[in-house]
C-alpha cells in the first residue's frame, strides 16, 4: 500500500553537532529495502564530513541556494550523483537544507555494473528542455536518465509542474516503485483508494502496480520531484485515451534556449532523455 509521509511529522537527530537529520523513508519500508531518504538542515554554519553507503548510488539535491560541496556552490537548480562508499565535504548556514536519497544495493537494479560512477558528477536541470503535456497543463524536465547520468539506467526521474487547475489521468507502473518528493505548494494526491493534501516536504511512495495520480486545485504552482528505481518500468493508463505525451518548447525553465533538443515522446518511451 503507497506510503504518504509528512515531513514536519518525522522526528529528527543530531547527524554531527549543528546538523539536523530526519530519516524520512526507511529502507524496511520499501520494497526489497531499495530505497532510503534522508533529510539535512544546518542548525549552525558548519562543514562536516558526508559519507555514502557502500553498495549504495546516491543523489542529494539542495533544497536551498548556499550550499558548497568539497568548496564549490551547489546551486538549487543543481543534482549530485554519489557513487557508493564516497566522502564529500558539505558546508551551509544556519536553516540550509538538503535531501539525499540512496538506492540500496544499487547493482541489483544496474543492466551492466561496470558504469557504476567513480567520482561525483552534478547535474545541471536548469538548463534542460522543459515539455509541456499534450492534453493539460502540466510540466517536466528530466533530472536523471541514461543520458544525463552517463549511462546509468537503475534510475529515472524528473521535475513535475502543475499549475493551478493541472491534473494526470490516474495511472500505475509495472517494473518500479517510485516516490514523489513535494518541492513546493500543495496539491491533492490520490492514492489507496482515497485522496490526501500534500505539501511542501512530503513524500508519496508507491509500491509496483499502485494506481494513483495528482491535481492542483490549491496553490498556484504545485512542484514535486519524482524519482524510478529501477528507471526501466513500463506505465499502464486507465484510459488508453489520455496518455502522456510531453512535448519539446526547446526553452529551459528561465526562458533561454535549452541545453539540448528531446523529441515529443511518451512518458517513459523516450529515446535519448
Amino acid at each position: 500500500m503507497a506510503l504518504i509521509i509528512k515531513s514536519d511529522q518525522v522526528t529528527g537527530s543530531d547527524f554531527v553537532p549543528g546538523v539536523l537529520q530526519k530519516l524520512l523513508l526507511e529502507k524496511e519500508k520499501t520494497g526489497q529495502e531499495r530505497l532510503q531518504i534522508k533529510q539535512f538542515e544546518f542548525l549552525e554554519e558548519i562543514q562536516f564530513d558526508f559519507k555514502t553507503e557502500e553498495g549504495s548510488l546516491s543523489w542529494l539535491m539542495p533544497l536551498t541556494s548556499n550550499l558548497k560541496y568539497n568548496g564549490l556552490d551547489l546551486d538549487k537548480n543543481a543534482l549530485l550523483i554519489l557513487p557508493p562508499n564516497f566522502s564529500l565535504k558539505i558546508e551551509g548556514r544556519v536553516g540550509e537544507k538538503f535531501i539525499v536519497f540512496s538506492a540500496l544495493e544499487v547493482e541489483r537494479f544496474m543492466a551492466n555494473y561496470d558504469q557504476m560512477p567513480l567520482d561525483i558528477k552534478c547535474v545541471d536541470w536548469s538548463v534542460e528542455p522543459v515539455l509541456l503535456s499534450e492534453f493539460d497543463s502540466r510540466k517536466r524536465i528530466y533530472l536523471a536518465s541514461p543520458v544525463l547520468w552517463d549511462g546509468l539506467d537503475c534510475v529515472k526521474g524528473e521535475m513535475i509542474y502543475y499549475p493551478k487547475g493541472g491534473t494526470a489521468p490516474p495511472h500505475y507502473h509495472t517494473g518500479a516503485e517510485h516516490f514523489q518528493f513535494v518541492i513546493e505548494g500543495s496539491g491533492t494526491a490520490y492514492v489507496n483508494g482515497s485522496s490526501e493534501v500534500v505539501t511542501e516536504g512530503d513524500i508519496i511512495y508507491s509500491f509496483e502496480d499502485e494506481t494513483h495520480w495528482f491535481e492542483n486545485y490549491i496553490s498556484d504552482s504545485f512542484v514535486f520531484a519524482e524519482f524510478f528505481v529501477p528507471g526501466n518500468y513500463k506505465t499502464i493508463w486507465e484510459n488508453p485515451e489520455k496518455v502522456c505525451t510531453w512535448v519539446p518548447t526547446g526553452k529551459d525553465i528561465s526562458g533561454r534556449p535549452a541545453a539540448r533538443s528531446i523529441a515529443k515522446h511518451v512518458a517513459g518511451q523516450g529515446k535519448d532523455v
